[in-house]
């Protein structure tokens, strides 16, 4: 009964850790590396679209300027790379409504003052709910997505 007992406690706990591992430190490691570990605003975390995607943590309206997506120097900030392209999809696979169109978009030109491009709102977005946007419109110093492809809708 001892060893039995022994090896139930044992599985539990590598359970319970693989759970905190998953949960807790992996996304903890993620925002730290991207900025984002203490930030009230966003979280970087697993997206429904592809890989990893900015999630807002509180809502947002329409036009309110979210964050800095590219550099005065031209390059992609750590949390401006990981937009994802596509709407997400529901637990079912399908695309609802409301997210067909990206909810945010790139500013069409820097700003003024400090050269730097920032993400726009596009429309009210919701508390916890993933950034995306449209790549085809952004500066000519960056890659633009093949014009043939499209996100799937279905």
């Amino acid at each position: 009964m001892s060893i039995l007992s022994t090896l139930l406690f044992l599985t539990l706990a590598c359970v319970l850790l693989i759970i905190i591992i998953q949960n807790v430190i992996v996304p903890a490691v993620v925002n730290y590396n991207h900025g984002t570990l203490n930030n009230p605003d966003f979280t970087i975390g697993p997206s429904k679209i592809q890989g990893l995607g900015v999630f807002t943590k509180r809502p947002r309206v329409k036009d309110e300027r979210l964050f800095v997506a590219i550099n005065a120097d031209e390059s992609i900030t750590l949390i401006g790379s990981k937009i994802n392209h596509c709407p997400s999809k529901d637990s079912d696979g399908f695309v609802p409504p409301r997210s067909v169109l990206p909810n945010t978009y790139l500013s069409a030109t820097p700003d003024k003052n400090t050269g730097e491009w920032w993400i726009i709102a596009a429309r009210d977005i919701d508390a916890h709910e993933e950034l995306t946007t449209d790549y085809t419109y952004t500066p000519d110093f960056i890659d633009k997505p093949d014009p043939s492809w499209r996100c799937p809708l279905l």
